[in-house]
């Protein structure tokens, strides 16, 4: 009887180990995704979470369960590539292209948004949009100060090109900087454009924007993991080229950019090419299947040949 009491008492045990130890092994194969709080008016950041949270759903199956944790306070480009190069609280960011980033962190060739950030507009005072009217050429845009963000990819683009750049610390001072007379133009996208009008109606109503001249240059969105990681980032490129190939990827863009694609590639916009040294023609040809064919028939010229 002693003997069968042991006999049981041990296989009770067992089982509450191996119990436990596959307990230990299903949470050690959660994945954690940590995402740092980026605060604009436009839809693009909902958009983009929308689109990590796809990318991982199709990638579920193969690389298990996960779970996303959002910061809930702001966190300036700097602080988001020192949180990927530590890859503690943060090991998953968005970005414009940067070669700085390219250095420090994983870029997964994949543009989330289709490149349609290569178009830039600009928001300005009235008394400038007579002066943006007439720019006929690149160099025309010299006559002008641009305000920019410290850390953002376009000051790169802007520098690089020996335009005037006046910086301000965060997001929304910019648009308090640029009624102030700070400076004379804040590049945007179409999409930023768009979404920030609106918010601008009513707490900055002096500031408007033109709709016919702009910048052309390469500029894809990429999502950066912590090379801690590579495996979430192999993951997240799996994902988005998979959600690519079923149509789930277009379906999302549809659903968020559609008014900023008709936008960006309307007829009547003087798009004027900027050099953009953040990326290479190489890249452009990695990206290229992913990127508005419109978009790419118009930059793709101004590449330089491909090697």
């Amino acid at each position: 009887m002693k003997l069968y009491l042991r006999a049981l008492l041990l296989i009770l045990f067992c089982s509450k180990a191996s119990f436990a130890l596959a307990a230990d092994e299903q949470q050690s194969a959660l994945t954690i995704v940590r995402v740092p709080h980026i605060s604009r008016q436009a839809q693009h950041v909902e958009y983009i979470h929308k689109l990590l949270e796809l990318a991982l759903n199709k990638t579920e199956a193969e690389f298990g369960p996960y779970q996303i944790q959002y910061h809930d306070t702001e966190t300036l480009p700097e602080r988001q590539l020192k949180g990927l190069e530590e890859g503690e609280q943060v090991n998953v960011t968005f970005s414009h292209a940067k070669a700085r980033w390219d250095n420090a962190a994983i870029r997964v060739p994949f543009p989330l948004v289709k490149g349609l950030g290569s178009v830039r507009f600009f928001f300005t005072l009235p008394k400038h949009l007579p002066a943006l009217a007439t720019v006929s050429s690149l160099k025309d845009f010299y006559q002008f100060s641009h305000g920019q963000g410290l850390g953002w990819s376009t000051a790169t683009i802007l520098e690089s090109n020996n335009f005037r750049v006046v910086y301000g610390s965060r997001y929304v001072g910019m648009f308090v900087m640029l009624e102030a007379d700070r400076f004379d133009l804040l590049m945007r996208s179409a999409f930023e454009l768009l979404g920030e009008q609106e918010h601008l109606r009513t707490q900055h109503p002096s500031i408007t924007y033109d709709t016919h001249t702009a910048m052309l240059t390469f500029l894809p969105m990429y999502f950066y993991v912590s090379d801690t990681q590579p495996e979430l980032a192999t993951r997240l490129e799996k994902g988005l080229k998979s959600a690519f190939k079923s149509g789930e990827f277009d379906k999302l863009f549809n659903q968020y950019f559609k008014e900023a694609v008709q936008f960006a590639l309307s007829p009547s916009v003087r798009a004027h090419w900027i050099n953009n040294f953040n990326v290479t023609t190489e890249q452009f040809y990695e990206v290229k299947p992913y990127l508005l064919p419109a978009l790419a028939n118009k930059i793709e010229p101004n590449l330089a040949p491909k090697s």
